[in-house]
């Protein structure tokens, strides 16, 4: 087989890349390889599916303005012979707590995002308790509410982009890579584990959690490493008001899901690697309490549900790299690492590589700083304050 472009791996950023490639240039032959279609271990049908401008890095806050228009409209743009794709959408806002001495920052990143075009509002304790009466300002210092941001059902997101993709053209082939061959200037194909081969002129690496292990096979070194994350979905015996996502300076996350709430709190002594198994304590003895402390009707909850997935976790700086292989093969993209955002940046990663491949260069926003450039010389660029 033989395509213009290859992308390896078909999760939410691959069929974000392909579509936006399709979609710009619609006689494009362009093949997704992705192992396993049901996406059960891939790290999207898993995730929270939160969008959010509360960043510190410009870029950030870009990919996720343009990750808000996309799924805003994504059931009628992505319509396939006329009918809807629904994701879900639901705009109720994000609210960061700065509830471990780190309100300098908030402020600082809250008057940056204003400067950014983010609709955000600085609340003090009085003015939190006032507009959530259920969390409790106790220990936090300041508060930033942004009622544009959103959040989408992630699995249905990327079954949408998939049929979408697939009806303007884009081949997705079902094998696992296992080879990937090349001379002293560019990738020429990759092996399958059904024994065919793909010959592509450019590819893109777009492997999630197992970016470096396909990487490391052309030579190319990501500091890409897996990181599971518990996950929970529970229902509280209170009525609260409608609440938006919650992130806090602890770590700790939740949103609404129809009649409860998913979220968790990263165990940050886990070591990188992939890990299935379920805490039989961790909600316990530490998601449940730090819930009830700033939620109090959360004393009352009934657990449903718990699950792991894993981020693709950049141990450089936990920032994406997305563009071209500085210094290595000229025909191959990276759009890797994106260490728990992935989901609300993989439209704007889409739109990016799609202007690379096509024209030579970023037309829209300018993500030369998220390069490979800074993997060789060993200079993080990350961002500031909550992550």
């Amino acid at each position: 087989m033989s395509a213009e472009v290859a992308i390896l791996g078909g999760g939410i950023v691959g069929c974000s890349i392909a579509w936006h490639l399709a979609n710009r240039d619609a006689g494009a032959r362009i093949t997704v390889i992705e192992r396993d279609p049901s996406y059960q271990r891939a790290a999207t049908p898993l995730g929270n599916g939160g969008i959010r401008q509360l960043f510190s890095l410009p870029e950030n806050i870009g990919m996720a303005q343009y990750g808000l228009d996309f799924y805003a409209n994504f059931a009628e743009e992505l319509a396939i012979d006329g009918v809807p794709t629904p994701i879900g959408f639901c705009r109720q806002g994000y609210l960061f707590l700065s509830d471990n001495g780190g309100a300098e920052q908030m402020q600082r990143n809250h008057r940056f995002q204003i400067e950014h075009g983010v609709n955000a509002q600085l609340l003090d304790g009085p003015a939190l308790q006032a507009r959530f009466p259920s969390v409790s300002a106790d220990g936090v210092a300041i508060a930033v509410y942004s009622p544009d941001d959103a959040w989408i059902d992630p699995y249905a997101a990327l079954q949408g982009l998939r049929a979408s993709a697939q009806s303007l053209g884009v081949q997705f082939v079902t094998a696992e890579i296992t080879g990937w061959e090349h001379d002293a200037v560019a990738a020429r194909s990759v092996q399958l584990s059904d024994g065919q081969s793909i010959k592509a002129d450019t590819f893109v690496n777009a492997c999630g959690a197992w970016a470096a292990e396909v990487g490391a096979m052309v030579g190319l070194h990501l500091p890409i490493e897996p990181m599971s994350r518990e996950s929970y979905f529970f229902r509280c015996n209170k009525k609260l008001e409608p609440l938006p996502f919650l992130k806090a300076e602890t770590d700790w996350a939740i949103r609404p899901e129809g009649d409860g709430y998913v979220g968790g709190l990263p165990n940050w002594q886990e070591t990188a690697g992939w890990n299935f198994e379920l805490s039989q304590t961790w909600f316990e003895e530490m998601v449940w309490p730090a819930l009830a402390r700033r939620i109090p009707a959360m004393e009352e909850i009934k657990l449903e549900r718990s699950w792991r997935g894993h981020y693709a976790r950049n141990s450089l700086d936990y920032t994406a790299i997305i563009g071209p292989w500085v210094g290595g093969l000229e025909n191959v993209y990276l759009a890797n690492g994106f260490s728990g955002h992935g989901i609300m940046h993989a439209p704007a990663t889409g739109r990016a590589i799609a202007e690379l491949v096509l024209t030579g260069g970023f037309e829209t926003l300018d993500l030369t700083r998220f390069g490979y450039q800074r993997v060789i010389d060993n200079a993080p660029y990350r961002e500031t304050g909550i992550v």
